[in-house]
Formats: structure tokens, sequence, C-alpha cells
């Protein structure tokens, strides 16, 4: 089940729990879990939460869609911010729940809630893993920077335009 929620403290914990759990589980710099766990730009985000039938998180993922990214703190760009949001923050326990991939189902979720706000990108930085992920699965995406390592190592930035990913779900994922 995906739910989508704004700032709530007591959610957030939860969710910060969630994502530690979830990069102790990667291959990150785990010197660096705690810049990727929680920041101050969770109080303004939306948070995209995929839940198993028992109501425990097994995907998520934020959308800033006002004020300042946590992405222009280190990467200067022309981010179109008027068509755009950040998508940050992606975590995943597993990669499949209940015959669904959980990272297609978060992308596509939060392209459909970026849909109902009339945005038409998501920016966000993709660790190398995730970027060869991406490109594996065929997901649609463009690459806009060199390898920076923003949280401690090689991440791009990329852009999704929301009608490209809501159509490669509707062709590639949906219909299987």
């Amino acid at each position: 089940m995906i739910k989508v929620s704004q700032y709530d403290a007591s959610l957030m914990e939860d969710i910060i729990q969630f994502r530690v759990k979830a990069y102790e589980n990667s291959r990150r710099d785990q010197q660096k879990k705690h810049i990727w766990s929680f920041d101050e730009y969770d109080r303004v985000a939306t948070h995209i939460l995929m839940h198993s039938d028992q109501g425990d998180i097994v995907g998520a993922v934020r959308i800033i869609d006002d004020g300042e990214w946590s992405l222009e703190k280190y990467f200067k760009f022309d981010y179109d911010k008027e068509k755009g949001v950040e998508f940050g923050r992606l975590a995943v326990l597993q990669k499949f729940y209940n015959n669904k991939r959980v990272l297609f189902e978060l992308i596509y979720a939060a392209a459909l809630f970026c849909a109902r706000i009339n945005k038409m990108y998501f920016y966000g930085f993709a660790v190398a893993r995730f970027k060869q992920a991406l490109q594996r699965a065929r997901i649609p995406f463009e690459i806009l920077s060199p390898p920076l390592s923003p949280y401690g190592e090689d991440s791009y930035l990329v852009r999704f335009s929301i009608n490209e990913v809501v159509a490669f779900y509707s062709n590639n994922v949906a219909s299987k």
C-alpha cells in the first residue's frame, strides 16, 4: 500500500528508523549514514511510503516542491523549480513486496503525486549503483552532471520527466 504524507513528527521517527535500517544494509559509506537518514528538509517535504500488509514501511522517498532544495547546497544548476521537484532520500529494504518491485512502485507513486501538483520533473542525486539499476531497468532519465560526492560517494544529478516515468510504468510494469 502506498501512502503520501506531509510532515508528521511521529511518522518522521518511523521514516528515520526505516532509512537507518535500509542504509545499514546498503553499501553506502556507514560514516555518513546520519547525513542520509535525516536533515532539516524532511520537515518541509512530502513523503511517499510503501507499507507492508502489516503496516511496516518497505520503501520511502521524499519530495521537496517548494523553497530551497538540498541539492542546491551541493551542485549549482539551472533547476526548473517552477515545473520540478527534488526527489530524494530513496530507501528500499527489499527489492520486491507482494510481487511488485518496490523501487518502481515508489517512483511511479511519486510521479503521480507530482502530476497532481502540476510538476513535470524530478531532480535528484542518484548514487552510482542506483543510476546503474535505473539504466538496467531502462527507466527514462537524464544525467545532468559528472560524478559528484555530495554525501561521501559518487552520485550524479539526474532529472526524470514525470510523463516519461508514467508511460514507462504503464507500458512495462503495470501490464505484467
